[in-house]
C-alpha cells in the first residue's frame, strides 16, 4: 500500500530539499514512494547526480524522524542505495539526506 504524505513522518522536512527532478512526480516528498515508482520503470530521472542541494538544507537531518516502522521492511525489498555500508537503508528519505551533497557530485546512491 502506497505511503501518503499525511502518512510520512518527515513529509514536510523532504519537501524542503527533495532532489528529484521530476516536476510531476506524484511522489514528490515522500522519499520511498519515489525511489520505488523510479527503480520501477529503471529511470534515472530522480537520481540526485548533478542537483545542487540548498545549504540551508544542511541542518534538516537533525530535525528529522530516524524511523520509519511503517514501511522500513518493505523498503529494504527495493533499496536502490549502492553505499556500502549504509546505515540508513530502509529509511530512505534519511538516506537520500545524507547521500544528497551540496554540489550534486558527491556520493550518489539513490539509484542504481
Amino acid at each position: 500500500m502506497a505511503t501518503m504524505p499525511e502518512q510520512c513522518v518527515n513529509y514536510e522536512i523532504n519537501l524542503e530539499m527533495c532532489p528529484c527532478t521530476s516536476e510531476d512526480c506524484d511522489n514528490r516528498g515522500i522519499c520511498c514512494e519515489c525511489l520505488q515508482s523510479h527503480a520501477a520503470r529503471d529511470s534515472k530521472s530522480a537520481c540526485m547526480r548533478g542537483i545542487e542541494r540548498d545549504p540551508a538544507t544542511m541542518g534538516l537531518a537533525s530535525e528529522a524522524a530516524t524511523s520509519c516502522e511503517t514501511n522500513v521492511k518493505r523498503n529494504l525489498e527495493f533499496c536502490v542505495c549502492t553505499y556500502e555500508p549504509c546505515a540508513r537503508k530502509g529509511i530512505c528519505c534519511n538516506c537520500v539526506r545524507n547521500h544528497f551533497s551540496l554540489d550534486g557530485s558527491d556520493r550518489v546512491a539513490c539509484m542504481r
